[in-house]
């Protein structure tokens, strides 16, 4: 009898039309939220581009439409946020209340008639789409774990990304929409269109990301994740692994070098079979036959010999005299092949370029050394270990050399990482003959050890993290609050005395509102209302039905504005002061004549617009004074968690430390050294600072393996 998987059974029944509606709602909060942390540094890299654009057209039109558009951005960054946020939160809304009931129709542009489309028209939709399928191409592995596991909610195969409700193209639109409603000029939304390339749009691998984990808790195919991402690296090393596909012209170097013939690429991490040969061998010939190479045995004994008996100085005194290339002058035979002369040459040059790099240790380079013998075994087995960066021995040369970063300088011997180091280098020699494996059994126990170690950074960087997101929080509600007071006092019809209230008082009482505004959405609307209410009860009331509307309306508004400073705790005199003046202003408006005469009413307009032309100017002034973001700045948006860095302390030393930790929006970061002992934050401002100045220096380790072998070939041995 035929039986289906009690798991299968099960997954089909798990939701119902009404759940799967609900899960699927239940990520529109999730991907909004994440696209809310972005948004500021969204819109300072838009508004760079708009000044960029303004500064270096030729063109005077679009040179004023991109100033005009960079200062708008400048001066209502805070409306621009709301707007993407409210139209990104829509889309996604209406998009997953449809997706569950949706079925395929034809593409827009099949049913658009292209006699009645615009030039401007045609190319923003062209720009649109290039947009969209270039952030499809660099977010395809999160796409695509998301289209398996909505197609799994929804009880389908795999939706395409067309019915992704996260796909890119919604992103695009929703953000190009609040552009248009944020700024009205037609001439702006093609330029905007035009700048908005994928590195300087939101960055959707984090939303997405999000979205997927948020899926997983709900223990939605936990296990998708992992095994897409095995085989996304399976296809990148099959398809950039072998240097045949990075460089040609280096491969086509490496098989004159050795066969001449092509090279077997299912060899790597096997073991081959050998095929010894006595001292009339023609051994090395690599590629002879699929899975077999012919080596010399006494010489491969000899190796073997040297290896177990750590006597490799001997052969040359030390490491500077190239004990490798003496080993075909000292060995047993003399009938090593020109490959396998050419074999040690190679890798004698590889190691002369890693006892070279000033960023690797003395130390590690001592024991690195004393992997040259087992790695000539391996090169002399397996040509593989010179034409692919996957081979085993090549990747535990790359991970000594990049672990080494890690040690500690002080105490190098004494440090965990370096007893470790020792212990894998010990075991190589002792026990590798043959099989390659072991290489790769190494390393895993080193990367084991490294994950060990993070995790305990992790845990030990608790407190300080939960501290610097507080700070980044208030740091941005007091951005918010003081763009908000700006808006209104730039209009100039805010009086002097409210003004100075306003900005030193209510900005307090505006950054308090904004930091709970998730908690507490009310508190930030009641506030702003309590301002505008404020300003609007200072300014002429021309009317009897006005006069009316202010007397109603002081009772509580005046309620609330206590209420409020009562909540910063600003008891001193100066608050009898302002009071007292407000209720002088509030009388003298309602004694004034209705009747305001032309001269009286021109000499408001005048003060109001030389008000605001002033704050403009200012504005524009506090602009200008600001630096603009150079290299270093650009560097910090885009520096990942576990790059080191060397700091130069206030007495010349060095100290390295790692970025274990970078706030959501980018102002904080947090440096600990390896153990997650040490730590510090740091702003954003600060570090780039630092770097600017030479104080902070980005440690790169890159593959050392790589370098070497380019450096090698540049004059390849005959």
């Amino acid at each position: 009898m035929d039986t289906i998987p009690l798991h299968n059974t099960t997954k089909k029944s798990e939701f119902s039309s009404s759940s799967r509606l609900l899960i699927l709602q239940s990520l529109v909060p999730v991907a909004t939220n994440r696209v809310s942390s972005q948004l500021e540094a969204f819109s300072t890299r838009l508004s760079e581009a708009l000044f960029k654009i303004s500064d270096q057209t030729v063109r005077p039109e679009e040179a004023s439409t991109s100033f005009q558009s960079y200062q708008l951005l400048k001066r209502n960054g805070t409306s621009f946020y709301r707007l993407v946020a409210g139209q990104i939160n829509a889309a996604l809304a209406k998009e997953v209340s449809t997706v569950n009931t949706r079925k395929k129709t034809k593409k827009d542009d099949e049913k658009q008639d292209f006699s009645l489309v615009t030039f401007e028209e045609m190319e923003s939709k062209v720009l649109m789409r290039n947009l969209c399928q270039a952030l499809e191409v660099s977010n395809a592995e999160q796409l695509v774990a998301l289209n398996i596991r909505i197609g799994h909610v929804l009880r389908r195969t795999p939706i395409s990304v067309s019915q992704n409700p996260f796909r890119p193209e919604i992103f695009v639109h929703a953000v190009y929409q609040a552009w248009i409603e944020f700024d009205p000029t037609p001439e702006s939304h093609h330029l905007v269109l035009r700048l908005m390339q994928p590195q300087l749009f939101l960055q959707l691998q984090p939303i997405l990301t999000e979205v997927n984990d948020a899926l997983i808790a709900r223990g939605i195919l936990p296990d998708i994740t992992d095994s897409f991402k095995k085989n996304q690296r399976k296809n990148e090393s099959t398809r950039s692994d072998d240097i045949a596909d990075r460089d040609p012209y280096l491969h086509n170097k490496l098989r004159n070098i050795f066969s001449g013939q092509p090279v077997n690429a299912e060899a790597t991490g096997k073991d081959h079979a050998l095929a010894w040969t006595g001292n009339q061998s023609n051994a090395g010939h690599y590629g002879e036959k699929a899975d077999t190479v012919t080596i010399d045995r006494q010489f491969f004994d000899y190796l073997t010999s040297i290896q177990r008996n750590d006597n490799l100085g001997s052969i040359a005194g030390g490491m500077s005299a190239s004990p490798l290339r003496q080993l075909s002058q000292q060995a047993p035979t003399d009938n090593l092949t020109h490959i396998d002369q050419n074999t040690i040459e190679l890798l004698a040059r590889i190691f002369d370029f890693v006892f070279n790099d000033p960023s690797i240790p003395e130390d590690i380079k001592g024991l690195i050394g004393q992997l040259q013998i087992p790695t000539l075994k391996v090169a002399l087995m397996d040509k593989d270990f010179f034409f692919k960066d996957s081979h085993p021995a090549r990747v535990l040369i790359d991970t000594l050399a990049k672990s080494s970063v890690l040690l500690n300088t002080d105490s190098s011997n004494e440090d965990p990482l370096y007893q470790m180091i020792e212990g894998i280098v010990e075991r190589v020699q002792q026990e590798f003959d043959q099989q390659i494996d072991l290489f790769s059994d190494v390393v895993s126990d080193l990367e084991n050890f490294l994950k060990e170690e993070e995790q305990k950074t992790e845990e030990a960087i608790t407190q300080p993290v939960a501290e610097a997101l507080k700070q980044e929080k208030m740091r941005l509600a007091r951005e918010f609050a003081e763009n908000d007071v700006s808006l209104r006092v730039e209009t100039g019809e805010v009086a002097g005395f409210l003004e100075t209230f306003l900005q030193e008082q209510w900005i307090r009482i505006l950054t308090i509102a904004h930091s709970v505004k998730d908690q507490k959405p009310n508190a930030l609307e009641n506030a702003l209302k309590t301002m505008d209410d404020l300003i609007w009860s200072l300014k002429p009331k021309n009317s009897a039905e006005e006069r009316k509307e202010l007397v109603s309306k002081l009772p509580a508004m005046l309620t609330l504005l206590n209420a409020w400073l009562n909540a910063i705790k600003w008891d001193e005199p100066d608050r009898v002061i302002f009071f007292s003046k407000l209720a002088e202003r509030h009388a003298a408006i309602a004694r004034a004549p209705l009747e305001l005469s032309p001269r009286r009413q021109l000499e408001i307009a005048v003060n109001i617009a030389q008000r605001a032309s002033e704050r403009r100017l200012n504005r524009h002034v506090q602009d200008q004074n600001e630096q603009p973001a150079d290299e270093w700045t650009l560097m910090l948006e885009t520096m990942e968690r576990g790059v080191w860095i060397d700091f130069t302390r206030t007495n010349g030393s060095t100290a390295r430390f790692k970025l274990a930790w970078v706030s959501p929006k980018r102002t904080r970061y947090i440096f600990t050294n390896r153990q997650g002992h040490d730590s510090f934050s740091i702003s954003s401002e600060e570090l780039a600072h630092k770097f600017r100045d030479g104080e902070a220096v980005q440690i790169v380790a890159d593959s050392v393996v790589d370098r070497a072998l380019l450096e090698a070939l540049r004059d390849p041995p005959d």
